[in-house]
């Protein structure tokens, strides 16, 4: 044997003993598949007429909280004819300027026992607004909920049911399906601009700031980093595409802020597309308090033909295909959620999260962050 195998085989065998029975294990990630505890979430399950309105009704709404992003919500009313915020409940200093006539109270259920609402905004602090959504639902009010729609699959089984018996319509707050590039992407995947899609990498990269609610402190409370933030990617790469996924894995942790141990502060989540093509998303909140901008969101596809990629942080969307040299295609104007919703309710067309969607997305989502807990893959 000559010196250099002599080395090598003293290597391999040092690499063995310190990497141990639980590195080996690691080794074997990809050899571990599990089957999801919920199965995937169809249109068929929402197979009935849900209350519309006409579109002269004023329509009253109640909002429940005020974490998360109610200015999709609040912020677009004044873009809506024929609405009102008639009350809000679970509300603090942080959302100011309401109209006089919106009554105030202190929990949801006065709000939802008292009011005769046709819609209800939930922002609550994430783990509680499935609870919120099912005691609306309950009252058959539709609803538009922040994502996740569940923090838990037990949660997100029990809204959907709930939601189902009482034959009423949920939305979620996906509204980057509205923004300009993810818009115009959209449209030339359909277009058949890049053939069929095959690989997708996308970035969710935010700023931490100063600090962020005491609930961030707690798995049980916060709900995890991919359903919180991920959910976005995971939605806009089906949104764009048009593809559904088949399996997942993911990894995630927390590295640099220890007083929120139950809040990961990264995390990377990997996707079989039911076209057997792969996604990536890389997610954290880990940019630099000196960026020019909170955020830093990306997505490119890699299709048959060609490749469709988000560039200079939104501003353009860069086409090449193997007919064309790289252009810039057109961003088409943006859109509010809130609005489409609404119009739907009115019978001018479908909103652009079809029923099954809000739930389909955070069951995935879910399922990502527990397959980065147990270090599995799961069969979707």
């Amino acid at each position: 044997m000559d010196d250099i195998n002599i080395v090598n085989n003293i290597n391999r065998r040092g690499f063995i003993k310190r990497f141990g029975a639980a590195g080996l294990g690691t080794l074997a990630l990809f050899d571990k598949m599990a089957t999801a505890e919920v199965e995937r979430i169809k249109s068929s399950q929402f197979n009935y007429k849900w209350k519309t309105f006409r579109s002269d009704e004023i329509l009253k709404i109640g909002m429940i909280g005020t974490d998360g992003h109610t200015g999709t919500i609040i912020g677009d009313l004044s873009k809506v004819k024929g609405v009102k915020l008639a009350a809000y409940a679970n509300h603090n200093k942080r959302v100011s300027r309401l109209p006089k006539e919106t009554r105030l109270y202190d929990n949801y259920e006065e709000m939802l026992e008292k009011e005769e609402l046709d819609i209800v905004g939930v922002c609550l602090p994430y783990y509680m607004n499935a609870r919120a959504s099912i005691e609306a639902a309950k009252k058959k009010i539709h609803i538009v909920t922040e994502k996740p729609v569940a923090t838990t699959l037990t949660d997100l089984k029990m809204l959907l049911e709930t939601v189902i018996e009482n034959k009423v319509r949920l939305t979620t707050l996906l509204d980057m399906r509205f923004s300009p590039p993810y818009q115009a992407i959209h449209k030339a995947v359909a277009e058949g601009k890049i053939g069929e899609p095959i690989l997708v990498t996308a970035q969710k990269s935010y700023k931490f700031g100063a600090s962020r609610p005491d609930f961030y402190k707690k798995k049980e409370t916060y709900g995890g980093t991919i359903p919180w933030v991920g959910i976005h990617a995971i939605d806009y790469i089906h949104y764009t595409t048009g593809l559904n996924f088949s399996k997942v894995t993911a990894f995630q942790g927390n590295k640099d802020h220890p007083d929120y141990p139950g809040f990961e502060d990264y995390a990377g989540v990997l996707l079989r597309m039911s076209n057997e093509g792969t996604a990536m998303i890389n997610i954290d909140y880990l940019r630099p308090e000196t960026a020019p901008t909170h955020g830093d969101d990306r997505l490119r596809i890699i299709g048959s033909e060609g490749v469709i990629e988000i560039k200079d942080s939104g501003k353009r969307v860069e086409l090449i295909s193997s007919s064309t040299k790289p252009v810039n295609i057109a961003l088409l104007e943006g859109m509010s959620l809130f609005a489409d919703f609404v119009g739907e309710l009115r019978g001018q067309g479908k909103h652009i999260l079809s029923p099954e969607e809000p739930f389909e997305m955070t069951r995935v989502a879910l399922i990502a962050h527990q397959s980065a807990n147990q270090h599995s893959i799961i069969k979707l």
